[in-house]
């Protein structure tokens, strides 16, 4: 026997086999404010700050996220240094500024007439912020570095894996029919 939905129901389930297909927690949106503004503050430390120092027979260097695309665009890989900059700065800085502001408008019960495309703006954010990609060539060049040299963790290192533990938390709570249904919900109030 299928348990029939109330309309205080905070869950989605499917009515042929009653599988849960969408949640939300009580304290989802919350979590996601906190996590967005949380990733806003840390980005510019992240993206700025050195991730890598190393030293190889004298030498020493380091480079942060924007020195490494500057760096590609004037070796002549000005593709590569744009594709870049899109998936690890453009993307991930437009997804964390929509969530929070929808998480924002959420809490405040008061949206935008434009609430539609900011929803469409995130959807495809989300999908061209690559942050893990980028966070794993940070993990090869050091397990690659670590023998030719003195190796070590940047503070950038550090804020870029804080940055994007904010933005897993920030995918996973993020509730988009929750925001549809109040949007939903207060536009025809």
């Amino acid at each position: 026997m299928q348990n029939q939905p109330r309309a205080d129901d905070k869950e989605g389930h499917c009515p042929r086999c009653n599988a849960l297909l969408w949640g939300v927690g009580k304290h989802s949106s919350d979590i996601v404010l906190c996590a967005a503004l949380s990733g806003l503050i840390l980005f510019i430390p992240a993206i700025t700050l050195p991730i890598l120092k190393l030293t190889m027979v004298g030498q020493k260097g380091s480079n942060s996220l924007l020195g490494g695309i500057g760096r590609l665009w004037t070796e002549g890989e000005q593709m590569l240094a744009l594709l870049v900059l899109l998936c690890s700065i453009v993307a991930p800085l437009l997804h964390l500024l929509c969530v929070f502001a929808i998480s924002l408008w959420q809490r405040q019960r008061r949206f935008p007439s434009n609430f539609p495309q900011w929803m469409k703006w995130h959807r495809w954010m989300q999908g061209w912020s690559m942050l893990e990609v980028y966070a794993m060539g940070i993990i090869v060049a050091y397990v690659k570095m670590i023998d030719d040299g003195e190796v070590v963790i940047g503070s950038g290192s550090w804020c870029f894996a804080l940055l994007l533990l904010t933005v897993i938390v920030c995918n996973q709570y993020f509730r988009e029919e929750q925001a549809w249904q109040q949007w939903e919900q207060e536009s025809s109030a």
